[in-house]
């Protein structure tokens, strides 16, 4: 198994990981949601109920999941022809757990705020949101056409570690665009795949 298949085993598992603590972060909500003591009896002088309390951790223990995740791909993992592609789905990650922590705490907010401040809440939420759309937008705009190549199948997926030089690294070790191989500064095909050496 060479480093690139590694790799690959090592994001797909987890993936997996974080699915099943997701999973089984939601399965605990949802049963502690039928326990009906919780929804009677509330926390302090609060208008929040033992099970909103409860279910709020629950949510947060997501997001923290949710965002390391996010956040562990930039700097773990490196399409070879496609550098800027885990920084994408970072922003991705970002941008989908800034959305679901807006749903998931605005039952909350709304007994912890006054009817004027859960406006205050909603723009916050509102212009996080932007700001994160923006900078994903800007990612996705400039690297259209190797979006494109990786969902037609003209880059094939082969990760990497991140590099810390890479104008460096690319100058020294010129690399075949088909399958990531370091080839020969004058070769003209790659010996692995056939790619034509540009």
């Amino acid at each position: 198994m060479n480093k690139s298949e590694s790799l690959i085993n090592d994001l797909g598992m987890r993936i997996v990981k974080l699915c099943i603590v997701l999973g089984v972060m939601f399965l605990f909500r949802f049963l502690i949601s039928k326990i009906e003591v919780f929804d009677e009896t509330r926390f302090f002088n609060t208008g929040l109920t033992v099970l909103d309390v409860v279910i709020g951790a629950a949510n947060a223990v997501i997001l923290v999941f949710l965002l390391k995740f996010g956040l562990y791909l930039d700097r773990h993992y490196e399409l070879v022809n496609f550098p800027k592609a885990m920084a994408i789905a970072k922003w991705v990650v970002i941008l989908v757990t800034s959305i679901i922590t807006y749903q998931i705490f605005y039952q909350m907010a709304r007994h912890f705020f006054r009817r004027h401040d859960i406006e205050t809440y909603n723009i916050t939420f509102l212009c996080i949101s932007l700001l994160l759309l923006v900078r994903l937008g800007i990612l996705v705009f400039s690297n259209m056409d190797k979006i494109t190549d990786l969902f037609v199948g003209k880059i094939k997926i082969v990760l990497r570690e991140p590099l810390k030089d890479n104008s460096a690294v690319e100058e020294s070790e010129p690399k075949c665009s088909g399958c990531g191989k370091v080839v020969e500064k004058d070769t003209a095909f790659c010996p692995k795949c056939g790619t034509k050496i540009a």
